[in-house]
């Protein structure tokens, strides 16, 4: 019996999600599609947490994770731990290291800058979720970026939301990456692409190069269950593009 979960990565369509009314609408697209999961990233800021547990409730999607101002995480994690309480999801997350210089120093000043939110989060019984681009694989004396994250954070504390697409952008193999760091990993963010003069051009999922099948095969041995549907930039309508992923990753067998 297949064993993933397959959720939507609400940045995708994050322009359809800056009102209540609109919303509201989006996830009941996505729900339509067919998704029964959905990380709330990109939303609105007039969007309360009332009103995610509500839209959430009638469209039978669960809220696995978020992505979070990195400065409420740090200056407000009681509020922004009770605000994801209200709307049941266990995954605080923030979309990358911005603000600290990319350098080893950078790396370790962030981590003890975020160790206290980390702490709180963690005794919450929620965790602390850390979203990767390609710049965390620039390498510092022989660690990269990521390294030195995962090296200087409370392994139950700080997990990643690994994204495979990026990763592979800044050649990493995704697969061999979820095999080392399988306790690390959340959850994924799953994107297909194509490199266009040494830029990444991203685009619906099976219709690039990335390797699915192995990606896949390495989180049901590593019990990677989590994963989510994102596209940064789409080119066609966007909920068909959420449509034209959800289906040829549902037509792979693994999801449930």
């Amino acid at each position: 019996m297949p064993n993933l979960k397959l959720g939507a990565q609400l940045y995708t369509v994050r322009e359809f999600t800056q009102t209540e009314k609109d919303f509201a609408e989006t996830m009941k697209k996505i729900a339509a599609i067919g998704y029964k999961y959905a990380q709330v990233s990109g939303i609105g800021g007039g969007i309360s947490p009332y009103f995610i547990k509500q839209v959430s409730e009638d469209n039978n999607i669960k809220v696995i994770l978020t992505h979070t101002s990195p400065q409420r995480i740090k200056n407000e994690t009681e509020k922004v731990i009770e605000d994801h309480d209200i709307f049941n999801c266990a995954g605080i997350g923030i979309g990358g290291m911005f603000g600290h210089e990319r350098t080893e120093d950078g790396y370790k000043k962030f981590c003890e800058d975020f160790a206290p939110a980390i702490e709180k989060i963690k005794q919450s019984g929620k965790v602390f979720l850390y979203h990767n681009h390609d710049f965390e694989f620039e390498n510092y004396n022989g660690k990269t970026g990521i390294d030195i994250v995962l090296e200087n954070t409370d392994k139950y504390g700080l997990k990643l939301t690994f994204d495979t697409c990026w990763a592979q952008f800044a050649g990493i193999d995704p697969a061999d990456f979820m095999e080392k760091y399988n306790d690390r990993i959340f959850a994924t963010h799953l994107k297909d692409m194509f490199i266009v003069d040494n830029k990444i051009d991203m685009t619906e999922i099976g219709t690039g190069i990335m390797n699915f099948d192995k990606v896949l095969k390495v989180s049901e041995e590593n019990n990677i269950i989590w994963h989510f549907v994102e596209q940064d930039e789409v080119k066609i309508d966007a909920f068909e593009s959420m449509k034209i992923s959800f289906d040829n990753l549902m037509a792979m067998g693994k999801f449930e």
